[in-house]
């Protein structure tokens, strides 16, 4: 089973991925990135170590699998300097002087020093407690956003705010920027956590505290592309878009309803000797009730395991809208993202069904097949194809259009906002008369979208189907140490023209959508009489073939 959550940039260690369940093929960013993305090899330009005391607890340049600002660092400790003798001043040699009648007599040194040292004392005193009585408040404020601090993680030797009496020897800080609100909100996270801490009826640590944190600060996000992903499904993610894994054949996608639908079966898989169709909806996988799945990621673990064993699916069928269990048998699958056939005189077809690893290698490959076999005109089918790498996406319109900028990228990265431009980089390996016609439906996304959006601004390609799911933003993945990640949208896409299809989608040229029997067939089992979008596809490209 393939997940198509994608994220849109990252290789794993380059910086960007725009489309992908994580970008760049070998990177800790995944989901979309593109290769000449300026901004890879600059992680830590802004660091919070660069210019401070702290600046050696500064990680190695090939740590890439934290954002600077995650980082703990101590606050500075200080402590008084003594002389070396263990006094205020040197001791000196001291030989009376002489008698004199006519001198005054002198006033004894140590008297007078004594004196000077009371009066300045009492001075100092008495300036220092008008000073605070004045200002008090303003010092105490200053101090306590000087350096803020989370129940349970303190500084070196510094007072522990859950119990002011109490010294601490954990040795993390974390570290607030001032600003308004930022000590109020503080104040409040410190009394929510010590009433969970102290009431909640079930015994927690901080450590189990702290992870809550965590997961809650990242569900907060208003982006439903940023997450957590456990080592598990991070691995799952990975292994999907390398193509081959063991499973059951099958794409699933998490609808905006929260409910999780098969939307491709890949031809001679199990799912489909299973009997399995697009749009079947899953209730439960070995008795696990599909709701409990946080992502697609964690409904492809448990779909997924050792070869030779059995998954109990129960579905809701697409046609008949009953439901049913069915048993399917595990098998290693390797999932052909790009195939191609002349579909007529003149006319060639390519069908992607993921931007994943390889997936440009192998669309220039079936690019070039057809021209031999004499196509002038493409149709290129992206239904059910809910992205993958930028990368990927980007080196596919390398193929089809001379070097130019081809989207406008806007975004953060080390606090700071950005813009750039992606962009072909060779000359076509088409003739410049080649046009396309793309097909598309609901589940076609994210860099499906940025391709299909790419030629037909450039006016290269007419699109023919349904509107499409509205994914104009992408994500980069940060592997963590203990091989957990964290995917979070970074940045959103801009077409030619100047359009961002987040949230939106793209809306066809031609409007045309399959019979509900059809919908529920894998595309590459419709004939050309229930498939009434690649018809539309042919009438438009037939005139053209000369």
């Amino acid at each position: 089973m393939t997940n198509h959550q994608e994220q849109n940039q990252n290789d794993q260690q380059n910086s960007y991925t725009p489309y992908q369940n994580m970008p760049h093929q070998n990177a800790q960013y995944q989901n979309a990135t593109h290769q000449n993305i300026p901004h890879q090899n600059v992680p830590y330009q802004n660091a919070p170590y660069r210019n401070t005391p702290y600046q050696n607890n500064r990680p190695e340049e090939s740590d890439r699998e934290h954002d600077p600002s995650q980082y703990w660092h101590p606050v500075p400790q200080g402590k008084p300097m003594d002389s070396p003798n263990g006094q205020g001043y040197p001791p000196q040699n001291y030989n009376p002087m002489p008698n004199d009648p006519n001198r005054k007599p002198r006033k004894p040194f140590w008297t007078i020093l004594f004196a000077v040292l009371l009066t300045a004392s009492i001075t100092f005193a008495l300036t220092t407690g008008g000073w605070y009585v004045l200002f008090g408040d303003r010092i105490r404020k200053a101090d306590s956003l000087r350096t803020q601090r989370i129940p349970g993680t303190t500084s070196t030797d510094s007072t522990d705010i859950t119990d002011p009496g109490k010294k601490s020897d954990d040795r993390f800080t974390l570290t607030f920027s001032e600003g308004e609100g930022v000590e109020e909100a503080l104040d409040k996270l410190s009394t929510i956590y010590n009433l969970i801490q102290d009431n909640y009826y079930q015994e927690k640590t901080d450590a189990e505290l702290i992870e809550a944190m965590m997961l809650g600060l990242i569900k907060q996000m208003d982006s439903p592309y940023t997450f957590y992903m456990t080592p598990e499904s991070r691995q799952e993610g990975l292994d999907s878009m390398s193509g081959e894994y063991v499973g059951i054949g099958a794409t699933v996608m998490q609808r905006d309803e929260g409910d999780y639908v098969f939307v491709d079966i890949i031809p001679g898989s199990p799912a489909e000797e299973a009997g399995l169709q697009s749009g079947d909806v899953i209730v439960s996988v070995d008795g696990i009730d599909a709701n409990t799945f946080e992502d697609v990621n964690q409904l492809a673990i448990r779909v997924r395991g050792e070869e030779g064993t059995t998954v109990t699916l129960v579905l809701i069928r697409a046609l008949s809208q009953e439901k049913e269990s069915i048993d399917v048998v595990r098998r290693h699958i390797t999932n052909a993202s790009v195939r191609q056939k002349m579909l007529a005189d003149g006319i060639g077809y390519v069908q992607v069904t993921e931007f994943s690893s390889h997936a440009a290698e192998n669309f220039e490959r079936a690019v070039m097949e057809l021209l031999d076999e004499g196509a002038q005109h493409l149709v290129i089918d992206l239904r059910d194809n809910g992205g993958g790498y930028a990368n990927e996406c980007v080196n596919m319109l390398d193929v089809l259009l001379p070097p130019q900028d081809v989207v406008t990228v806007r975004g953060r990265e080390d606090g700071e906002d950005y813009e750039e431009k992606w962009s072909t980089t060779t000359a076509a390996l088409v003739p410049d008369s080649m046009t396309y016609v793309i097909l598309l439906n609901e589940y076609s996304a994210s860099a499906s979208e940025l391709f299909s959006g790419v030629l037909r601004d450039l006016g290269k390609a007419t699109l023919v189907g349904e509107q499409t799911y509205g994914k104009g933003v992408g994500t980069l993945t940060w592997d963590l140490e203990d091989k957990s990640a964290i995917q979070i949208t970074t940045f959103e896409y801009f077409l030619p023209k100047g359009e961002s299809i987040n949230e939106i989608g793209l809306v066809p040229d031609y409007e045309v959508s399959l019979s509900p029997e059809a919908e529920t067939k894998a595309l590459s089992l419709l004939t050309l009489e229930e498939d009434t979008q690649l018809q539309k596809a042919l009438e438009i490209l037939e005139p053209r073939v000369e």
